[in-house]
């Protein structure tokens, strides 16, 4: 009977050990299996006072993922940034915690514009798309945080024409650090 009675503590003990590994690895490992990615947006247009976007969504896509399971939100922390103020800096747009691995691609989503001239003219622009897009690939690192500075080429973006003024998105470089 009590050879019955220790094997069974001993089991009991064992089962607690391993329990508590497994545990402890899921502990000091989940923290490590994401990292962080950080969206930031400038540019510096000529003609313009101000340039006031309003962002909706930020999202990227994993690689070797389905179009339906790849894609992850980012929270906005800017929703509406003014353009003009990003001479020579970058204002962070989104950012959020996501699964270590490569990505390749960034959707971010213009719910508005507006702007103002220089000569102080107000424009409500029209936004076709609203959507900008791009397939700069890059690597999120467990632990780590990456950051991704998309330039909205202004020059390429605002259109005036006979139904009026459009902003149609164009990402002109995007510079990782």
């Amino acid at each position: 009977m009590t050879e019955i009675r220790n094997a069974a503590i001993a089991a009991g003990v064992a089962v607690l050990v391993i329990a508590a590994g497994i545990g402890a690895f899921l502990l000091l490992n989940g923290s490590e299996e994401t990292g962080r990615v950080s969206i930031f947006v400038k540019d510096a247009p000529a003609d313009w006072a101000h340039i006031n976007v309003t962002f909706s969504e930020v999202r990227i896509h994993e690689a070797n993922a389905t179009n339906g399971t790849g894609w992850h939100s980012l929270k906005i922390i800017n929703g509406t940034v003014d353009l003009t103020d990003l001479v020579n800096v970058s204002a962070l747009l989104a950012d959020g915690n996501v699964s270590a691995g490569k990505y390749t691609q960034v959707r971010i989503v213009v719910l508005k514009a507006t702007g103002v001239m220089t000569d102080g003219t107000k424009v409500n622009f029209i936004v076709p798309s609203g959507e900008l897009k791009t397939t700069h690939p890059f690597n999120i690192v467990a632990g780590k945080n990456v950051s991704l500075t998309v330039d909205i080429n202004l020059s390429r973006s605002i259109v005036h024409n006979s139904d009026g003024w459009k902003f149609t998105p164009v990402i002109g470089p995007v510079i990782q650090s």
